[in-house]
């Protein structure tokens, strides 16, 4: 699991301990939703997130953040165009797997950018 004391955002990092907590008492639906808040402010505090790009398989290039997970709170390709992150939920509750992946997707995020 990727390391969340080596995450310098303050902000994002209480929010994670937030979620952190949540898994650890078996809330993976209110992770989840917190997790897609953190995200979504962690973008706004650092549009150029936006801007970055990943190399697929093919070697097309795509925005990093669309590779934040669709498991039921999924990021809006369109929303991300605009310039305005935004997620959609499309489930109401979600397994402790899907929240520990969109956890480790934001910690992962959030030290890439830091390097």
């Amino acid at each position: 699991m990727a390391n969340l004391a080596d995450v310098t955002d303050t902000q994002l990092r209480s929010e994670l301990e937030t979620a952190h907590g949540q898994l650890r008492s078996n809330q993976p639906t209110q992770a989840v939703h917190t997790l897609s808040d953190a995200f979504l402010a962690y973008l706004e505090r650092n549009p150029s997130v936006l801007q970055k790009t990943t190399p697929m398989r093919d070697g097309r290039q795509i925005p990093v953040v669309m590779r934040w997970p669709a498991l039921g709170a999924n990021l809006s390709m369109e929303s991300i165009r605009d310039g305005r992150p935004r997620i959609e939920f499309t489930r109401e509750r979600f397994a402790m797997s899907e929240a520990l992946t969109y956890y480790e997707f934001t910690v992962e995020t959030a030290l890439g950018e830091q390097s």
